[in-house]
């Protein structure tokens, strides 16, 4: 049998067995299996003097193989053996289910592997994005990153696909850095299925292509990106409540992969986004390079993903619990009402102007929407519609008083606040019919 390498069906399964990798690579059989092999081996060739001859391996690597319990067998010269005897109960697939340890000769390697390895999973989705965003591949792979909770959740995801155990990664922490060096091996399998290998921003890596086939792959991949990349707002008094995160790019690119490729993931699962451009900055070695920035906020829009996403920063993934519990639907346009109930109290009515200084708005656009609802459940009406003085004095907003229905219909009919959502889609068309007022 030849060692199989069709790269384009690797990259789409993200399934790698253990001829798929560097064939300089080693492993060690277990004993009673390997005794059998090479009892049957030598059955075949006679002597180490023809097993040389035929296979091109020399005497006294097949001695050591023969005399050690635990050699380490070179994988190039494991498939001469094995297709030397052509035997079923010898093919790659028994010999795989036999390997106790894989690795570069002088390597930690891998105990007690978890062959084929199967990336083709939440856990793999995580553990590559994690790579790309705060990891990089030279001489071995690396993770960094100061937080022990997303150090120790990346290395149990490494773990869960590969196999080993608690000394496979070593972990270093120093006084400015502190990362998870993984073997070599779990490198090689990464730089087969992706292209973080360099720069990322220089680069251009894109996602690897088996992760935007499956939702459930793409949870993985943007719940590890907002923990590693992202920042989880919450201001309550603000009714500010958003996921960013940003990504670098050199400037000159045609393109940039990883951000049209994440765009493509929050298409897919339907996640609205907004996409702004930070800005375009300079490196110490004045490379430039530009910031993109992906955002997703709105209730629907984070309840949803709250539903599939749990962040591998427990910090974060507990700001976003309280952000999706705090969406109770009564609670801010009865804060609203209260706070135009006062200022109509005190002031005799109230404006946009108004409304916005007291509810810490950035715009008036919020507060003439909120006026514009109660209008509609008859808790205010206009008196006084919008006007323009001179240059001087500008736009003069429309004023608003309490009807003296006393609000009835919203006391009496919850339902309306339940058509709230609906409202707020509709309204253009209800304003138009509402015909109280020019400004709406």
């Amino acid at each position: 049998m030849n060692l199989i390498k069709n790269n384009k069906k690797i990259k789409s399964s993200a399934i790698i067995s253990f001829w798929n990798i560097n064939n300089k690579n080693h492993v060690i059989l277990n004993i009673e299996f390997k005794n059998k092999l090479l009892n049957r081996f030598m059955g075949i060739v006679r002597t180490k003097y023809n097993a040389n001859k035929i296979t091109g391996i020399s005497r006294p690597t097949i001695s050591g193989y023969i005399n050690k319990n635990d050699s380490k067998i070179r994988i190039d010269f494991l498939f001469k053996i094995i297709n030397l005897i052509n035997e079923r109960e010898f093919n790659s697939n028994n010999v795989e289910k036999n390997i106790k340890w894989i690795g570069h000769f002088n390597s930690r390697g891998i105990v007690n592997p978890r062959l084929p390895f199967n990336l083709n999973s939440r856990e793999g989705a995580r553990f590559l994005a994690a790579i790309c965003n705060e990891g990089w591949i030279s001489d071995a792979m690396y993770y960094s990153n100061s937080k022990d909770g997303l150090r120790k959740s990346v290395k149990n995801d490494a773990l869960k696909i590969f196999g080993g155990n608690n000394q496979t990664i070593k972990e270093w922490i120093k006084e400015k850095d502190q990362y998870l060096a993984f073997p070599s091996l779990m490198r090689d399998v990464v730089d087969i299925l992706t292209d973080f290998k360099g720069i990322k921003s220089e680069n251009n890596p894109g996602i690897p292509s088996f992760i935007l086939k499956d939702k459930e792959l793409m949870y993985g991949w943007l719940e590890q990106t907002i923990a590693d990349e992202g920042h989880v707002k919450h201001y309550p008094k603000k009714y500010r409540r958003e996921i960013v995160w940003r990504r670098s790019f050199n400037k000159n690119l045609n393109d940039y992969r990883l951000n049209k490729d994440e765009i493509k993931m929050l298409n897919k699962i339907g996640i609205k986004y907004d996409l702004k451009n930070i800005g375009i900055y300079k490196t110490k070695k004045r490379i430039e390079k530009v910031r993109l920035q992906i955002r997703i906020s709105k209730r629907r829009n984070l309840l949803k993903l709250r539903k599939f996403v749990t962040i591998s920063d427990k910090k974060k993934d507990k700001t976003f619990t309280e952000i999706t519990q705090g969406f109770v639907r009564y609670k801010e346009p009865l804060e609203i009402k209260n706070t135009i109930i006062k200022i109509c109290k005190e002031k005799g009515y109230i404006n946009s102007s108004e409304l916005m200084k007291k509810m810490n708005y950035k715009g008036v656009s919020t507060a003439s929407k909120w006026i514009k609802f109660y209008m509609k459940s008859g808790l205010l009406k206009c008196i006084k519609e919008i006007s323009y003085g001179n240059g001087i004095i500008g736009r003069i907003p429309a004023k608003y008083v309490l009807s003296k229905n006393k609000h009835k219909y919203f006391k009496y009919n919850p339902h309306f606040l339940n058509d709230y959502d609906k409202f707020q889609r509709d309204f253009p068309k209800v304003a138009k019919k509402m015909g109280k007022c020019k400004n709406f």
